[in-house]
């Protein structure tokens, strides 16, 4: 028996937009901060964080196919089954981490550079 296509779809869906959540989750921990978000932009910043997430991830497979084929395309045809699915989604999930972990490492050394006040000149 197989799902129906909207079924599929929704499942998709969903895990497309978790690794967004992971990756705003992984900021916020690694950053120690306590952002006021409401739930709008918290869904907000999860699905920018998933496109970002699956993009990257989409260029590192089009980087490895040309490392494999000797032919560099930026735009390659892609059609994910499930198994092709849970075999790369838990690469998926790294790459949010990651992504998430030099997003906090870039907001706290922002965050450093624009607390210091500079040394005031005595003349």
């Amino acid at each position: 028996m197989a799902f129906p296509d909207l079924a599929v779809n929704a499942i998709y869906t969903i895990l497309c937009l978790v690794p967004g959540f992971v990756t705003v989750k992984t900021v916020t921990y690694a950053t120690d901060l306590e952002p006021e978000m409401s739930e709008f932009e918290k869904s907000t910043w999860s699905f920018v964080a998933s496109g970002v997430a699956l993009s990257v991830s989409y260029f590192l497979y089009a980087a490895a196919m040309g490392i494999v084929t000797g032919r560099f395309v930026l735009i390659r045809s892609l059609d994910i089954t499930w198994v092709e699915l849970v075999a790369i989604y838990p690469l998926l999930l790294f790459v949010a981490v990651m992504l998430g972990y030099l997003c906090a490492k870039l907001f706290g050394w922002t965050l450093e550079t624009s607390t210091t006040t500079p040394a005031e000149s005595v003349r």
